[in-house]
């Protein structure tokens, strides 16, 4: 006799609005986090000999006035040459996206990095310090020229 209604009010299930709920809670009460590196740099510590280590950015945007560009990858290649020495290999694709343009590949360089004197970092006591030098690369719009780097690093690990 009576046709029983539907509602079109759209319902979510239960697993979804209690895992909701349970993950809501979870973030409110997560204790603060620390960033191991805010920093653009390196550390007093070098890949052990025949290990390659890499560090990559798979996406990021960078916003310099009214222009936006996405920078893919960054990528660090550090790889051990022998005891205490380190060759590094970095650089960064570029995509302008306002305005938009062809996709370069900036902050490009090679450097040797030598650990002078080990400490914390190589499990000893005292502040490890290093030296880092080599060639930056001109980018491959043309924009930048051939470049020299010299860094001295002193790290000390925090308890």
């Amino acid at each position: 006799m009576f046709a029983r209604r539907q509602s079109s009010k759209a319902r979510f299930p239960n697993w979804l609005v209690s895992g909701s709920i349970i993950a809501l809670c979870l973030t409110a009460w997560s204790g603060p986090a620390s960033a191991y590196r805010p920093f653009d740099g390196t550390d007093a510590a070098v890949a052990a000999p025949g290990d390659l280590e890499i560090e990559l950015q798979p996406a990021g945007r960078l916003r310099e006035g009214g222009n936006t560009t996405l920078v893919a990858p960054a990528t660090v290649f550090n790889y051990g040459l022998s005891e205490g020495w380190e060759a590094v290999f970095e650089g960064q694709g570029q995509t302008p996206l306002s305005p938009s343009g062809p996709t370069s590949l900036t902050a490009a360089g090679a450097f040797l990095k030598h650990v002078l004197q080990p400490g914390s970092l190589q499990d000893k006591t005292g502040p490890s310090v290093a030296t880092e030098f080599g060639v930056l690369l001109p980018d491959s719009t043309g924009s930048s020229g051939v470049g020299a780097s010299l860094a001295g690093i002193v790290s000390q690990r925090s308890t």
